[in-house]
C-alpha cells in the first residue's frame, strides 16, 4: 500500500526488480466500481466494468517514489490484507543499503510512540547527512522528514501549512526525548544550543524579598500588535507590573499580603537565539485566525543585556529603605537560580542575525521561504526557496522581511503617475540569531552516559554518516551525471555531431538499398536517446526546436536510422519506464516534450516504411488483424448469450508472432505494427490519463495522414479499429452498444474514469534543471474532489486524426507563430512562413490594385467581411496609427496599412487570439493547414459572372473533390455505427467550425444521414428561444448547411427530409419536423389577445426563417427552391423579413390568465388557479365607459370570427362530480385560434353558459378549464367559476385532453371528468396539412389582410383582429 503526496494510499502489486537500477515494477490493483441500485450507471455499463482493461505497469524506487506522485513510505500488506507493524516501511528503511547489516528491529524495546519519535530522528540524520556531504549545488529532497513529521501531531496534516514556530517547537522536543534514549552524551546539545531560560520574578515592596520561577525555552514568542520593531516586542515581555489594594500577593517571609512587583526577565541566553513573532492572531470580530502585515522592523546585531535579568537588576538604583537588613538577605525560593555565572561583558549578550523565515500569504495558506547566512568569512547571504537557492544581498532585507505597506507607482498611458498604497504580504515570521561569544558545549559526566544506556546496550547506535553514506554517494553520482548531461558545452558536442549526420553535411547518406553499417547509424541512436531520455525531461526547452528539426532531417532522408529508431521502439513497448510511446502519450504532463517526441515517432514510421519488407509484413500483420476480427460475434448475439467479448489489443494464438519482438531482427516480426498495437492499448486506458494524452491523438493523426506507400498504414489502423476507438473515446457512454461492447476502456464514463485515475500533486514535477543540473524538489499540490472532464479543445487532435482517417487533407492545423531563436531569455514570436505566405494573399485581395496599402475605408470594408457587423472608425483609427503606414499623395494625402502593418497586428492579435485569425483566414478560402481550397470549390461560375460559395458549401465540395480523386477506404461497420452522431459534431463546433464542416462532410459524403438529420432537426425544434440555446442553435445550422452542401446522389433527399420530414420531435406533437412545415405551423394566424405567448412564437419562427434564409444561399437547395417557386413565394420571406419582426414587437403587453384586458397579469409564480388575480374591476382603463357594457362579448374581445383550424366539433364530458358539468359541447367561437367549446345549462337557479376554453396561466404555461365564464367577460380571469383543469399535453394541441384532469379551488367537486371529442365534416380549406393535387407540401405566403375564407368567399374583413404576423404559410 504506497502513499501518495494528497494523502491517500493506493494498493499495488510487485512484480518485479531491477537490480541495476534499484526499481520496483508495480502494477497497482484495479479499483472495483461499487454501482448501487440507485446508480445512474445503467445495467450494460456495470457488465462491462469487469472488463475494464487492466493497470499499466509502473517502474520506480519504492523507497524514493516519484515527484508529484508516490512520497515513499509504503506498508507491506500481509496476504491476509492486513498490515502489521513490522512490514510498515517509510522512506529509506525499505532500502537494504540504508540499514546496517546486523540490523534487528526485534531488539528494541519501544512504544509506537517511541519508534515515530526514532524515525524522526534518524530522517533529521539523513537529511543533516545529505546537506554536509552532497554536491554542491544539489538539492535534497525532504519528503520523508516531512512524513516522519506526523508524530508531531501538528493542528494541520504535515503535507499542508502548519506554523512554523509550532513546528520547531514540537520537533526540538521530540528530538530531546529521542536523544536522551539514543544519544546520552549528546542529550544536553539541544538544550545548550537553543534552550533559554526565563524567570518570572515576585520582589515583596515591605521585605525585599525576591522569588524566582524559572521556564525553559526553546524560543520566545514576541507579540508585534501595536509594536514598530522587536525591541518594543521584547520589551513587553518584561514590563513591571505592580500588584496593589486588592491584588497583593502573599509574602513567606512577611506571612501576609503585601504590595508586589511581578517582572519576567531572561536568566540564561542560548547560543541561537530564536525570535517567533506572533503574527497570526485571532480576530474577535469575526473569531478567524487573521495574519497581522505591520511593519515590525529588527536589525542585523541584537543585544539582549536590557532584556536578562543580570541586565534588569545592573540598572536598578540603589538600595533605599526597602532593603533588608543583612540577616535578611535575598533568597530564591521555589525554584533556584542558575549558579552566578562569572561577571559577563557587553559582548556576551550581542546576536548577530543570521537567518529569517519568511512566510507570504495569508492565514488559510501561503508559502514558507528564508534568507540564510552562510557561515564563512564572506558571510553571504542565500535565498532559500524550494529548490531555488540564489544569492542574496542583505540590505533588502527591510523590503523583503519587515512588512507593513508598501507603495507601487503605476503608469497611466497619458503618462501620469498613479501612487497605491498595499499590505506587503510577505514578511518575517522567525529570526535567528547567533552569539557572538558562544558557550562551549561540555559532555555530560559518565554517569550521565550510563544512565541513557538502560537496556538498549545490544542495540547498535550510529550518528549516521555510515548508515546513509551510501545513499549520499549514490546521490552524488545521479547529481554528477546529470551535470554533465545538461552541460552547455557537452550539448554543443553533441549538436556538432548531429550536424555531421543531417542532411548535406552527413559525411554518407543512406538509402533503402544502401544498407552499409556506418558510425553515424549509432550517432543517431545515441542522439535520439538523448533528446528522449534527457533533454525532453529538462525543464529548459530553449534549443528543442532546432533539435528536432535536425533530427527530423536525419530521420527522413536516412530510412536506415528510421528503422533502428522504430525498432527500438517497438521493443521498448514491453518495457515500463523505458517505454517512449507510454511516457510521451500517455504519461508526460509537459505539451511540449510530448509534441516534440511525437513528431520524432511519425517521422521515423513513415521513413520506415520505404523498405519493401517493412510493407510486406505491414501487410501480413493487417491481414491477420482482419482475420482476427471476423472471429469476433456481434454485440446482439454477444449481450443475447451474456458473453461479451471486447476487441482485442493485439493479435492472438498463431499471428501472434508477428508482434513478437524476439522475432524483429529475423524480420518475422512488424515494428510498425507493433506500435500500431500499443496505441491501442494506449486507447484503451486514455479515459483515466485523458490530461495528458491529447498527443496520442496528435500520432494518430499524423500517421494515418501519411498518403505513401499505397496507404498501407492507413490501412493498417483501419484494421486495429483505431478510428473507432477514438470515437468510443470521444462519445463514451453516448457511443451505441456496438462500440460500448468492443471499446469498454475507452468508453468508459468520466465517473468511472475518476474513480479509477489517480491524480498528480504537480504537473511539472518531473522536469529538471538544464542549468544548474538540480534534482527538483516537489512542491505540494492541492487536489479537487470534483470529476474533471475535457473541454471540447482537448479534443482538438482527435476529431483532426478522425478526419484524417476519412480521407480528408488540410485539417491539420498549421501553426501560426513561432518563437525566433534568440539569446535573450524572452525569445521574440514571429509568424510563421504558411502564415506569412497566406495573409499577403489577403492583403493583396483586400486592398485597391492600384495602391500599395489598405485605406481606412478598405480595412472596415476588411472587418466587415472577417464577420465584424459593426466596424467602430475609432478602431481602424487605432490599427492606423500602431502599425506600419505609408502616404501617396494623388492630390491627397491618406495614410495606408502596409503589408508589415498588416503582419504585425495579426501577429500581436494571434497571440492572444489566435482563433481569430484562423477564421479571418477561414473567410477567404483557406484550409485549417493554410492551404487554399481550390478556386472552382470557392465559386460558382456563371457566365461572366462570379458568385462566392457559402463556405460550408466550398468545404462540402472540397471535401467531396479529394474523396473521389481518392480510393477511399472503408472504416467498418463500428465507425459508420457512431461517426454521424450529432454530439460528435457538437464538440467539433465548440472546439473549431471550420474542423467540424469538414469531419462532417468527409463522414456525411455517399453515407446515410438520415439519422443525424432528424437527430438535428428535433434538436433544433425543441431548442428555447433564449440565449442559453444559442450554441446548440449555432450547431444545428452547422450541421444543416454542410448536410445540405453536400454533393452526392444523395443530396436531394437530404435536402427533401430537411425541409418536408413527417417526423415529430416527440410522440404528442402535432407537426412535423421539417423546416417548411414547421415555419407553416408557426405561421398559422393568432389573435393577439395573449401575446406572450406570440412573442415565444415569433421568436421560434424568426429562428426557422434565418435557416431558410441561410439554406437558400447553398446553391442545390436554392435549385430545390426554384423548382418549386411557383408554389412558394420564397421572396416574401426575405423582403419583409424585417417588417414583419417590427410587427411582433409592437404587441409589447404580454397576456397571462388573471387580467381582463391587455395589461400584465402582475404576479409570477402564483398558483394556476385565477382566483388568486385581480378582476376586471381592479384593473385601470377597464369599464371606463358604460357604453361598453353594451359591446357585443365577440366584437369586444377579438374573438377569431372563424371556426378555428381544425373543425366545428363536439366535446362530451362524462363522470364529473358536479353533475351540471357533465354534458355535450359544441365549438361556438374561438380565442387565439383555438376553439371554446360552449354548453347552456341550469346553475344556481338560472340558465349558465358552461365553457371548456384554453388560457395561458401566470407562469406562462397553458391550461384548458371547464368554468362558467360571464357575459362580457374575457375567459381566464377572476369572474370566471372554475370546476376543473388540465394541462396541455402539447401547445399545438388544439382539443381538451382526455384525462389529466384535476379539481378547481372553488365549486369543482371529485372525481375529476373524463372528456372526449367527436370531429363533425371538415370544413374545406383549413386544415394545414391538407396535400395539393400533386400530393407535395405545396403553400405559399400571402398577407393576411387578403386570406380567403375557407370557402372562397372572399377577403376576411376583421378589422378588429389584431393578426401576429402580416404573412402566415
Amino acid at each position: 500500500s504506497l502513499q501518495w503526496e494528497n494523502g491517500v494510499h493506493h494498493d499495488a502489486m510487485v512484480e518485479g526488480f531491477d537490480n541495476s537500477s534499484g526499481m520496483h515494477t508495480i502494477r497497482y490493483c484495479q479499483v472495483q466500481v461499487a454501482v448501487s441500485e440507485s446508480d445512474s450507471l445503467d445495467q450494460l455499463q456495470q457488465k462491462l466494468n469487469q472488463f475494464l482493461p487492466a493497470e499499466l505497469a509502473e517502474e520506480f524506487i519504492l523507497s524514493e517514489g516519484r515527484p508529484g506522485k508516490e512520497t515513499g513510505v509504503f506498508e507491506i500488506v500481509a496476504a491476509n490484507g492486513a498490515g502489521s507493524e513490522e512490514s510498515k516501511l517509510s522512506a529509506g528503511e525499505s532500502s537494504a543499503q540504508s540499514l546496517p547489516a546486523n540490523w534487528n528491529a526485534s531488539k528494541i524495546e519501544e512504544s509506537q510512540a517511541e519508534a515515530d519519535s526514532r524515525n524522526l530522528l534518524e530522517e533529521v540524520q539523513r537529511t543533516f547527512v545529505h546537506l554536509e556531504e552532497g554536491t554542491r549545488g544539489r538539492c535534497y529532497d525532504p519528503r520523508a522528514l516531512v512524513e516522519a513529521s506526523a508524530c508531531l501531531k501538528l493542528e494541520f496534516d504535515v503535507w499542508q501549512q502548519n506554523d512554523s514556530s509550532e513546528y520547531a517547537t514540537k520537533l526540538l522536543d521530540r528530538l530531546e526525548s529521542s536523544l536522551k534514549r539514543w544519544a546520552p552524551a549528546h542529550f544536553r546539545f539541544l538544550e545548550h544550543t537553543f534552550g533559554l531560560k526565563q524567570t518570572k520574578q515576585k520582589i515583596c515592596k515591605e521585605c525585599g524579598l525576591k522569588t524566582n520561577r524559572e521556564e525553559n525555552l526553546m524560543n520566545i514568542d514576541c507579540q508585534i500588535r501595536g509594536k514598530t520593531d522587536i525591541h518594543e516586542a521584547l520589551a513587553t515581555m518584561c514590563e513591571v507590573e505592580l500588584m496593589e489594594g486588592d491584588n497583593k500577593v502573599f509574602c513567606d517571609r512577611c506571612k501576609k499580603k503585601c504590595d508586589t512587583v511581578l517582572r519576567t526577565a531572561i536568566s540564561a541566553l542560548p547560543n541561537v537565539l530564536i525570535l517567533s513573532l506572533k503574527r497570526f492572531d485571532l480576530d474577535y470580530n469575526t473569531f478567524e485566525t487573521v495574519k497581522l502585515n505591520s511593519r515590525c522592523a529588527f536589525g542585523h546585531t541584537l543585544n539582549m543585556k536590557q532584556y536578562t535579568l543580570d541586565g534588569l537588576e545592573s540598572v536598578e538604583e540603589e538600595p533605599s529603605d526597602m532593603e533588608p537588613e543583612p540577616d535578611k538577605a535575598t533568597e530564591s525560593q521555589d525554584i533556584p537560580m542558575a549558579d552566578a555565572e562569572e561577571q559577563l561583558t557587553d559582548d556576551d549578550y550581542e546576536y548577530d542575525l543570521v537567518g529569517v523565515l519568511v512566510h507570504a500569504g495569508v492565514a488559510q495558506g501561503g508559502h514558507y521561504y528564508s534568507f540564510i547566512k552562510e557561515r564563512s568569512e564572506e558571510a553571504k547571504w542565500y535565498r532559500f526557496d524550494d529548490e531555488d537557492v540564489t544569492l542574496f544581498d542583505p540590505a533588502s532585507i527591510e523590503v523583503e522581511c519587515f512588512g507593513g505597506k508598501v507603495k507601487k507607482e503605476a503608469k497611466w498611458p497619458n503618462g501620469s503617475v498613479h501612487t497605491v498604497e498595499s499590505e506587503q504580504f510577505a514578511n518575517a515570521l522567525m529570526l535567528f540569531y547567533e552569539k557572538k561569544k558562544p558557550v562551549e558545549y561540555k559532555d555530560e559526566d559518565v554517569a550521565m552516559k550510563e544512565e541513557g544506556k538502560n537496556n538498549d546496550q545490544e542495540v547498535e547506535t550510529s550518528t549516521g554518516y555510515d548508515v546513509f553514506e551510501s545513499d549520499v554517494r549514490r546521490s552524488n553520482v545521479t547529481h554528477s551525471w546529470q551535470r554533465f548531461l545538461f552541460d552547455g558545452e557537452f550539448q554543443s558536442f553533441l549538436q556538432g555531431l548531429l550536424n555531421l549526420c543531417s542532411g548535406s553535411n552527413s559525411i554518407q547518406k543512406l538509402t533503402a538499398d544502401h544498407l552499409e553499417d556506418t558510425w553515424h547509424l549509432a550517432v543517431v541512436q545515441m542522439l535520439l536517446s538523448f533528446v528522449l531520455d534527457v533533454m525532453l525531461h529538462s525543464s529548459d526547452k530553449s534549443s528543442l526546436s532546432v533539435w528536432i528539426a535536425k533530427l527530423l532531417d536525419v530521420l527522413r532522408s536516412n530510412p536506415q536510422s528510421a528503422k533502428i529508431f522504430v525498432q527500438s521502439m517497438a521493443k521498448r513497448t514491453r518495457q515500463v519506464s523505458g517505454n517512449w510511446l507510454r511516457t510521451y502519450c500517455s504519461d508526460c504532463p509537459e505539451e511540449e516534450a510530448r509534441t516534440a517526441a511525437v513528431q520524432l515517432f511519425a517521422a521515423g514510421v513513415e521513413s520506415c516504411l520505404n523498405y519493401r519488407e517493412e510493407q510486406q509484413k505491414l501487410e501480413e500483420w493487417t491481414n491477420a488483424w482482419i482475420e482476427q476480427a471476423k472471429q469476433i460475434d456481434t454485440h446482439e448475439n454477444q449481450l443475447r448469450t451474456n458473453q461479451l467479448q471486447p476487441f482485442p489489443t493485439a493479435l492472438h494464438d498463431g499471428s501472434s508472432q508477428l508482434e513478437n519482438i524476439e522475432a524483429l531482427e529475423s524480420g518475422a516480426a512488424s515494428s510498425i505494427g507493433i506500435l500500431v498495437s500499443f496505441i491501442t492499448t494506449l486507447l484503451e486506458v486514455a479515459p483515466r490519463t485523458w490530461q495528458y494524452n491529447p498527443e496520442l491523438c496528435l500520432l494518430v493523426r499524423e500517421l494515418s495522414s501519411q498518403k505513401s506507400k499505397g496507404e498501407a498504414l492507413s490501412r493498417a489502423m483501419t484494421a486495429a479499429q483505431i478510428a473507432a476507438r477514438l470515437v468510443a473515446l470521444l462519445l463514451r457512454q453516448k457511443a451505441p452498444t456496438s462500440l460500448r461492447v468492443a471499446f469498454p476502456g475507452a468508453s468508459a464514463p468520466y465517473e468511472i474514469a475518476a474513480v479509477r485515475e489517480r491524480a498528480d500533486s504537480a504537473t511539472a514535477s518531473h522536469l529538471l534543471s538544464l542549468g544548474n543540473a538540480s534534482n527538483v524538489m516537489t512542491t505540494q499540490g492541492t487536489q479537487s474532489n470534483s470529476i474533471s472532464t475535457p473541454c471540447p479543445s482537448d479534443h482538438l487532435y482527435l476529431l483532426e486524426a478522425l478526419a484524417c482517417m476519412l480521407g480528408v487533407s488540410g485539417v491539420k492545423r498549421a501553426t501560426l507563430v513561432v518563437e525566433k531563436e534568440s539569446t535573450s531569455r524572452a525569445r521574440p514570436v514571429v509568424l510563421s512562413e504558411v502564415a506569412v505566405q497566406a495573409l499577403t494573399i489577403v492583403f493583396n485581395e483586400s486592398k485597391s490594385p492600384t495602391l500599395e496599402g489598405m485605406t481606412q475605408r478598405d480595412v472596415q470594408n476588411y472587418m466587415k467581411k472577417c464577420g465584424m457587423e459593426s466596424v467602430n472608425p475609432q478602431k481602424v483609427v487605432n490599427i492606423l496609427a500602431k502599425y506600419s503606414t505609408s502616404s501617396e499623395n494623388n492630390g491627397t494625402k491618406q495614410k495606408l496599412l502596409t503589408l508589415d502593418g498588416f503582419l504585425s497586428y495579426y501577429r500581436d492579435s494571434s497571440q492572444t487570439n489566435d482563433s481569430q485569425m484562423r477564421s479571418d483566414l477561414h473567410t477567404f478560402g483557406f484550409r485549417p493547414d493554410l492551404t487554399r481550397r481550390p478556386d472552382d470549390t470557392r465559386f460558382l461560375v456563371s457566365g461572366d459572372r462570379k458568385k462566392v460559395l457559402l463556405n460550408a458549401e466550398s468545404i462540402a465540395r472540397d471535401v467531396a473533390q479529394q474523396l473521389k480523386d481518392s480510393d477511399r477506404m472503408a472504416l467498418g461497420g463500428y465507425v459508420d455505427s457512431a461517426i454521424l452522431f450529432y454530439f460528435i459534431y457538437s464538440v467539433a463546433y465548440s472546439a473549431s467550425e471550420p474542423l467540424g464542416q469538414y469531419l462532417l462532410s468527409a463522414a456525411a459524403f455517399m453515407r446515410d444521414t438520415n439519422r443525424l438529420l432528424l437527430e438535428t432537426l428535433k434538436t433544433f425544434n425543441r431548442l428555447p428561444n433564449s440565449w442559453s440555446g444559442n450554441e446548440q442553435q449555432a450547431i444545428c445550422r452547422m450541421i444543416l448547411k454542410t448536410l445540405a452542401a453536400v454533393p452526392d446522389n444523395l443530396q436531394q433527399e437530404r435536402i427533401t427530409t430537411m425541409m418536408q420530414s413527417h417526423d415529430r420531435s416527440h410522440p404528442r406533437a402535432e407537426s412535423g419536423i421539417g423546416l417548411l412545415i414547421t415555419c407553416r405551423e408557426l405561421s398559422m394566424p393568432r389573435s393577439s389577445q395573449h401575446f406572450a405567448n406570440d412573442l415565444q412564437y415569433s421568436g421560434t419562427l424568426d429562428r426557422y426563417l434565418d435557416i431558410l434564409k441561410e439554406l437558400y444561399s447553398i446553391s442545390e437547395v436554392n435549385r430545390w427552391m426554384n423548382d418549386r417557386r411557383s408554389l412558394v413565394k420564397w421572396d416574401l420571406i426575405f423582403r419583409n423579413e424585417n417588417k414583419r419582426t417590427q410587427d411582433a414587437l409592437d404587441y409589447t403587453v404580454p397576456m397571462g390568465r388573471g387580467s381582463g384586458t391587455n395589461h400584465p397579469s402582475g404576479v409570477v409564480g402564483e398558483s394556476l388557479d385565477h382566483h388568486r388575480h385581480q378582476s376586471d374591476s381592479d384593473i385601470p382603463d377597464v369599464h371606463d365607459s358604460e357604453e361598453d357594457d353594451d359591446v357585443d362579448d365577440d366584437s369586444r374581445f377579438n374573438y377569431d370570427r372563424e371556426i378555428p383550424i381544425g373543425s366545428t366539433g363536439k366535446v362530451i364530458v362524462e363522470g364529473a362530480g358536479v353533475s351540471e358539468v357533465n354534458g355535450t359541447y359544441v365549438s361556438s367561437r374561438s380565442l387565439n385560434g383555438v376553439s371554446i367549446f360552449t354548453r347552456v345549462h341550469h346553475w344556481n337557479n338560472q340558465d349558465e353558459v358552461f365553457s371548456i376554453f384554453l388560457c395561458t396561466v401566470s407562469d406562462n404555461t397553458k391550461r384548458w378549464y371547464i368554468s362558467i365564464v360571464p357575459k362580457n367577460v374575457q375567459p381566464g380571469t377572476n369572474a370566471d367559476i372554475d370546476f376543473y383543469s388540465a394541462s396541455v399535453v402539447n401547445e399545438m394541441s388544439m382539443y381538451p385532453p382526455e384525462e389529466g384532469w384535476t379539481t378547481s379551488k372553488g365549486e369543482g367537486v371529485d372525481p375529476p371528468p373524463h372528456v372526449k371529442w367527436v370531429m363533425n365534416e371538415q370544413r374545406p380549406g383549413l386544415n394545414p396539412y391538407d396535400d395539393s393535387e400533386n400530393g407535395d407540401d405545396d403553400f405559399e405566403l400571402q398577407p393576411m389582410n387578403s386570406r380567403t375564407h375557407g370557402d372562397g368567399s372572399g377577403p376576411s374583413t376583421d378589422e378588429g383582429r389584431q393578426p401576429y404576423s402580416k404573412f402566415a404559410l
